[in-house]
């Protein structure tokens, strides 16, 4: 048997790939649907209407109009901060002149990660039930999130009751009935101008409205007939698009819904149900990239953006939680 083998002679060079594999979610829906505005301050504010109940009394003949409503009444003005997020990086002198495998540039594989990176932090930052607060040189800026602008929690005092969620389900394991009451009690609050609806929901979620057509692990089962070619061989028992009585709801997963700063813990269970009509992005500054000094020891820069969500009309949305 021969004396020199691979694994005792130290001088043999590694094969390593010049493939380097990233498995982290980055689908960030509700930034992406949202509308996009600007802000010129620190807190914006935008205004928001609603229309007097129907009335129908009638008028007498030859009654003149001698009384007069304040259409302006019903309006209200909402606000939010911005909230500042930031991403560093810095490579080495050294590092970032020898040969990596995989890079051709470790700075500018930071700086791609980076800004990679400060996308999932605003979605996650407005999918949140984070409240609004100002900078008062010791607590950063921060935007109020969605969850909050929908009350969980406890609903936000600068919310007029007219204008407060009144969409919402936190009893459990989500049915077609449970489901269908929300879209119900949305329909009923606002008549869904926008005419269309996303949910945004948690994989746990997704997996229980996809359960609706077979009713996994109900008492009694609800037969469920599939015709579908026998050359796909395959069955589709997934619901993506969701058409109810009273709405079509488009349903797309996510991970950052009612997530804690820091916390790679995922709520499966929460769900945010969206007119993407009355919710925004408000910029104060867009995402950019800046690097700073080399002092000696290598390059350094960060990525950062500074935006706010607005809900245009918090009781045009709902949730589960």
């Amino acid at each position: 048997m021969p004396a020199t083998k691979t694994y005792n002679v130290s001088g043999n060079r590694e094969d390593l790939s010049d493939i380097i594999t990233l498995l982290e979610p980055e689908s960030t829906p509700l930034v992406s649907m949202a509308k996009k505005g600007t802000a010129s301050g620190t807190f914006f504010e935008w205004q928001t209407d609603d229309l007097s109940t129907a009335s129908f009394d009638g008028v007498l003949e030859g009654e003149d109009a001698t009384t007069f409503d304040d259409k302006a009444a019903n309006r209200a003005k909402l606000g939010n901060y911005v909230q500042k997020l930031r991403r560093t990086y810095g490579v080495s002198d050294l590092q970032e002149i020898v040969d990596t495998a995989g890079v051709s540039s470790e700075f500018a594989n930071a700086e791609g990660k980076a800004v990679r990176e400060l996308k999932r932090d605003l979605e996650s930052a407005v999918c949140s039930a984070q409240d609004r607060q100002a900078d008062d040189g010791t607590n950063a800026y921060k935007t109020r999130g969605m969850l909050k602008w929908l009350g969980v929690g406890g609903q936000p005092g600068d919310i007029p009751a007219g204008f407060q969620n009144v969409a919402n389900d936190t009893t459990g394991t989500q049915t077609e009935s449970t489901f269908n009451s929300v879209l119900q009690e949305l329909y009923e609050a606002n008549g869904m101008p926008g005419g269309q609806l996303t949910l945004i929901a948690g994989p746990g979620l997704k997996r229980e409205i996809s359960n609706f057509a077979r009713q996994e692990g109900a008492t009694t089962a609800l037969n469920y007939q599939v015709t579908q070619p026998a050359e796909s061989k395959k069955i589709s028992l997934t619901v993506n698009f969701y058409e109810g009585d009273f709405g079509n709801v488009a349903i797309v997963p996510s991970v950052f819904v009612n997530r804690t700063s820091g916390s790679a813990t995922i709520d499966a269970d929460a769900g945010l149900l969206i007119d993407p009509e009355y919710v925004g992005i408000h910029m104060l500054k867009a995402e950019s990239t800046s690097e700073l000094e080399n002092r000696g020891g290598g390059r350094r820069g960060f990525a950062d953006l500074v935006a706010g969500l607005a809900v245009y009309s918090p009781k045009a949305h709902g949730y589960f939680n």
